[in-house]
């Protein structure tokens, strides 16, 4: 595998394709122009692949459920078909084959899989300062933020964030904003009959 070429950012010409030639390089070859180059580690390192399956040679050995050639090494966690190092996905210590893997994806049961996540935390907070607006809404909007608390409580948390914290944070927020305008609309009412 030969590295992509990399040209200089003035000039365009190319540079050296070995790792370390341009990590010792101060200024374009071409141009002159000053340079640093960090190149990325993996640079000019050749792809690692997995072990090769193995044929099944006794007719005693288990075979893959989709390489009836192969000798299978696992069977898969969801389903139960014997796997050969090729069909063999090990994701977080979980063994799949493909069908399973492609399954839980669309039923969003693979966590490592995500490419999202709602920021539910994100949500109480929007919430708790629609509570501090609005005024006579807050206590329907802190209701929803403890229903939205409660519902998403055990969902995978945000990977940016400590978003329970925030969440349960937003919530006692939007909770006291709504107590305290229902006492102080009860005062106001309580003073409007003794006057």
């Amino acid at each position: 595998m030969q590295a992509p070429d990399i040209p200089c950012p003035a000039c365009r010409a190319p540079l050296p394709a070995d790792a370390t030639a341009l990590a010792s390089m101060d200024s374009c070859p071409a141009c002159r122009k000053p340079l640093e180059v960090i190149p990325f580690p993996a640079l000019g390192r050749l792809p690692v692949g997995g072990p090769a399956p193995e044929a099944a040679v006794s007719p005693d050995d288990a075979t893959c459920f989709f390489h009836a050639s192969k000798k299978a090494v696992v069977p898969c966690d969801a389903c139960g078909r014997f796997l050969c190092t090729l069909c063999d996905l090990h994701i977080h210590g979980v063994h799949l084959c493909p069908p399973c893997l492609e399954a839980g994806r669309q039923k969003r049961t693979v966590t490592a899989l995500e490419r999202s996540r709602t920021r539910w935390d994100l949500i109480a907070s929007s919430l708790a300062v629609l509570c501090l607006i609005c005024g006579v809404l807050s206590p329907v909007a802190a209701l929803a933020n403890v229903a939205i608390t409660v519902a998403t409580w055990r969902k995978p948390q945000s990977r940016v964030a400590s978003s329970r914290t925030t969440m349960l944070v937003a919530t006692a927020f939007s909770l006291l904003v709504a107590v305290g305008l229902a006492v102080v609309l009860w005062l106001e009412w309580n003073s409007d009959g003794t006057t």
